[in-house]
């Protein structure tokens, strides 16, 4: 629904705008005399909204306000909840046919309007009440309420307070710290290096890092150390409201000794700070960077001049390191957790003054505690520094372990750990702080899969959408983002860098999970120290496991509610589906024990978006199943389904179909015109005209077609046509995302896709070929404007598919797997790989040579080649890898064979003196294969 957007801080108003502004517009006669209280509850609200809007930018309001605004979002739910199944009736009743059900269905409708109006007029009363409570207590005073509150605030409404917590980072004694020797040594070795030209360019290192990891602390330590091998130095943090004119005047303090500076303007500091620094060897420190525009505004001041200066940065956030390190040479140093032996270090030190004095009662429970602060040293200090303060029994322990989150303990170390994650949290946008506190509903250390998170985020209303992007496409930026921000952990992640699941570090876990009670957002039962009392109605209900494996349904649970419902636990402890009608979303992903008939009641979901039953013992999908008109995401992946009912492609909505490639599909898919995404399905499980249902699917984005030559006994020709065809006619539509996976061998049947005459102009990512190759690589591949990921795998390589391959414009990853290579060996010119950044290259028996220019962006190289074929008449080898100047990352593995054991290790040492040269010092692996003559 377009426009539409349900919020942790607004509730359900902007998508209620939607619908109710939608109904304004429709022509139905069962509207005949509501519209006027449709308009008043439309204006009211909008009214309504606009206030928590403001409310949501603040992070703190008082007690009544806080009522008013509860209030208001789940009265909001409530009138959504009235308006779907207003909504839905209207729909049942249209496009009947035959005279006596027209007249029944007449009768019924104006019973439903009858019954709609009266409902509509207690919640036009429960509007005006509440605009009356706000004019009566001027609740909405918001200027004097942030006047008043403890927590004052800048000219931009943001948080600020006259001491930063974190100041304590800068005066820590070295002799205090722990785990920190090893990285400091290592940003000190790169900073200091004297080896090439290249040291006496300025160089940047940012340091990225989640909140509470020890960046400052890190930065700090180096500081000190190397600030007197430099004509000048500053350490200045930036934060997130501090004047960038503040910051320019304190650097120009703290190199030059000149006072007075906060007086001039930003262009006056900069040019003051140029001249000053133009011939002098440098070290500044710019710790904690919240915005891309302040570091471009410092980085104007900061002269390049050939005095071998450096610059240190530091940020939570992935995309501002690398925008302060895009200069040759630069790099960004990621911050890593403690690892559990320093923890207990740090740990047992801050309570016991020693690493050994912990009593062996206490050992288990000190476990427990660090594996939920999870090698992040701010919280290992925030709650051993509350332990200390409280007797050193088991009991206190445990109790403590239980009630690590920011809302029950009255600690000034907890406080200075919530306002250091608060930070991170309240400079997010109202949509990303609804996507993350949305996290609380998965248990802790639990892999959360993109796909999966994302099709959720879709079916509650949380992603906005936007012209010329797919919601999912959105959603994938906002799970980009918040790893950007370093508040997902990345987990599953390729080569490449693609990240395919996240883990939320239980420390912004913990944090997550008090702001969602305070919201009222997720209920969680089973777990004993995750459980929630909620404030409200019950909107999003999570079953997680405890110690005891048993789960006491709440007393207070109004099953109608319910807009979503997971379950980590055995099917026997979930309550029956009957009685949930206000479902968007039903996971029960994994869920044990689940069979056929706990999804009898299936069809009664009228409103779900989102259906996942994958990994579980459903064998059979109920054909009331077609009763879900709404329904846009269904995985059925991993279950004992084979074959999907017909009464699926009445599914008009259904945008995702996620099913095992053996599962066999309905007849007439080809009418499922939303359709956006299909997993999987093999062609020889059907007539050949199958395909040419699924090119009717103009929609299709995303789609896995599984090409298996086992068992077959057919001829595929026919078939290779069709699919060709379907492909042309979905390559001129919407289709992003292709694979082809190729099982089995024909020998009279040489597998090309040269009958796809049309390359697809949205294609981004194609992936050819699993287990067989193709016979040579199309000559449509030049075509595709806008590829981004390919992966083939082709019988034979050569010169010319190199430069087909190099012409691609956008390629940013490039896996070519190839079975034969020519004889000579084969170049990387440096025309073509102009946006490469990931090159994954096997082929036995062939040389590949980089030449100067080449694949200038690349980052990460993983290679197997053939040394024999790169050898020079004079018996060295040269690969060029020494010209891949943005390198990273090298893995090599060469193939030896032709060469003895001299030449192999000459062909070895010509790979480490070339990497050796790389300004990065990327990592380099090298395995052989070595046969000598």
């Amino acid at each position: 629904m377009e426009g539409a957007m349900v919020s942790a801080l607004t509730g359900a108003l902007n998508s209620l705008l939607f619908k109710l502004n939608d109904l304004l517009g429709s022509e139905h006669k069962s509207l005949k005399g509501l519209r006027g209280e449709i308009r008043f509850l439309e204006s009211e609200l909008r009214s309504m909204n606009s206030m928590l809007e403001r409310l949501a930018d603040m992070e703190e309001i008082d007690a009544q306000t806080k009522e008013w605004r509860d209030r208001v979002r789940e009265m909001a739910y409530d009138i959504e909840d009235c308006i779907d199944l207003f909504v839905h009736h209207l729909g049942s009743l249209t496009g009947k046919a035959g005279v006596i059900k027209k007249m029944a269905w007449r009768i019924k409708g104006l019973q439903l309007s009858h019954r709609i109006s009266g409902r509509i007029q207690e919640l036009k009363a429960r509007v005006m009440d509440e605009s009356d409570r706000y004019r009566r207590y001027d609740t909405m005073n918001i200027s004097s309420m942030s006047s008043e509150a403890h927590l004052h605030r800048d000219a931009s409404g943001s948080r600020t307070r006259s001491v930063d917590p974190r100041l304590s980072a800068l005066y820590t004694e070295a002799e205090r710290l722990v785990g920190i020797d090893g990285p400091k040594d290592k940003i000190i070795k790169w900073l200091m290096d004297t080896q090439g030209g290249i040291s006496q360019r300025l160089r940047t290192m940012a340091i990225v890092g989640c909140g509470g990891l020890g960046k400052t602390t890190l930065a700090n330590q180096v500081y000190l150390e190397v600030k007197n091998q430099f004509d000048c130095s500053a350490f200045v943090t930036v934060s997130q409201n501090l004047d960038v004119k503040h910051v320019l005047a304190k650097i120009l303090s703290d190199v030059s000794g000149a006072i007075g500076g906060a007086l001039a303007d930003e262009h006056h500091l900069i040019n003051k700070l140029r001249e000053y620094l133009q011939d002098k060897r440098y070290f500044l420190v710019i710790d904690d960077i919240w915005d891309a525009q302040t570091w471009r505004i410092i980085e104007c001041a900061l002269v390049k001049n050939s005095q071998g200066s450096r610059i240190v940065t530091t940020t939570r956030i992935n995309e501002i390191a690398k925008s302060c390190c895009c200069s040759y040479g630069d790099q960004v140093y990621e911050m890593k957790a403690l690892c559990a032996t320093d923890s207990k270090r740090l740990f047992f030190r801050r309570i016991f003054n020693s690493d050994e004095r912990c009593p062996p009662q206490l050992r288990e429970a000190a476990n427990n505690i660090l594996r939920k602060c999870g090698g992040l040293p701010l919280a290992i200090i925030s709650i051993s520094s509350l332990l200390a303060t409280k007797p050193k029994s088991l009991d206190q322990w445990d109790k403590v372990k239980s009630r690590i989150n920011y809302t029950q303990e009255n600690s000034p170390d907890i406080e200075t750990m919530a306002w250091v994650l608060s930070l991170s949290y309240f400079d997010l946008p109202h949509h990303l702080k609804t996507c993350l506190m949305y996290l609380s509903i998965f248990p802790e250390d639990y892999v959360i899969k993109k796909e999966r998170l994302i099709g959720r985020w879709i079916a509650e209303g949380f992603i906005h959408a936007k012209q010329g992007e797919s919601l999912y496409e959105i959603g994938e930026n906002y799970f980009n983002e918040l790893i950007n921000r370093s508040l997902l952990q990345p987990v599953d992640i390729e080569d490449d860098g693609q990240v395919h699941a996240c883990r939320v570090h239980g420390t912004i876990l913990d944090f997550v999970v008090s702001r969602s009670n305070e919201e009222n957002f997720v209920t969680m039962v089973g777990a004993s120290d995750l459980t929630s009392t909620p404030t409200g109605k019950i909107r999003r209900l999570s079953f997680h496991k405890n110690s005891e494996g048993s789960v006491t349904m709440p007393t207070y649970l109004l099953r109608s509610h319910v807009r979503s419902l997971t379950t980590f636990l055995h099917a026997g402890q979930v309550p029956p589906l009957l009685g949930f009608y206000g479902l968007r979303v039903l996971d029960l992903e994994n869920c044990s024990g689940l069979k056929n008939h706990d999804l009898k009641s299936i069809g009664r979901l009228i409103q779900l978006r989102y259906l996942n039953i994958k990994g579980t013992d459903i064998s059979d999908l109920p054909c009331q199943i077609r009763e879900l008109q709404y329904l846009e995401t269904l995985d059925i992946r991993s279950t004992h389904v084979k074959e999907l009912p017909s009464a699926i492609v009445q599914l008009q909505r259904l945008a995702h179909l996620l099913v095992d490639c053996h599962v066999k599909l309905p007849d007439g898919i080809g009418n499922m015109q939303a359709l956006e995404e299909l997993t999987g399905f093999s062609v020889f499980m059907y007539p050949s005209t199958f395909l040419q249902e699924i090119g009717k699917i103009s929609s299709l984005r995303v789609l896995r077609v599984v090409w298996n030559y086992v068992d077959f006994q057919g001829n595929a020709e026919t078939y290779r046509e069709n699919l060709a065809i379907s492909l042309t006619k979905l390559g001129t539509c919407y289709l992003e995302s292709l694979s082809l996976d190729i099982h089995g061998h024909d020998e009279e049947d040489d597998f090309s896709l040269h009958l796809w005459t049309l390359a697809p102009c949205r294609l981004r990512k194609l992936y050819i070929g699993r287990w067989h190759p193709i016979s040579r690589i199309p000559n449509w591949a030049e075509s595709l404007a806008n590829l981004q990921y390919l992966h083939i795998y082709v019988k034979r390589i050569n010169q010319e598919d190199l430069r087909m391959l190099g012409s691609i414009p956008s390629l940013l990853t490039l896996y070519l797997f190839s079975d034969e290579a020519p004889k000579e060996k084969l170049t990387i010119s440096s025309q073509g790989f102009q946006s490469l950044t990931f090159f994954k290259i096997h082929c036995y028996h062939m040389g590949l040579v980089f030449e100067a220019g080449s694949m200038a962006k690349l980052e990460y190289l993983h290679i197997l080649i053939s040394a024999f074929q790169v050898k020079s008449w004079d018996g060295s080898f040269d690969f060029g890898i020494q010209h891949l100047y943005c390198l990273t990352k090298v893995y090599a593995y060469i193939n030896c064979y032709g060469l003895t054991a001299e030449e192999a290790e000459a062909a070895v040492n010509a790979i480490m003196i070339s990497v050796d040269t790389i300004p990065n010092c990327p990592k380099l692996q090298i395995d052989r294969r070595y046969a000598p003559l």
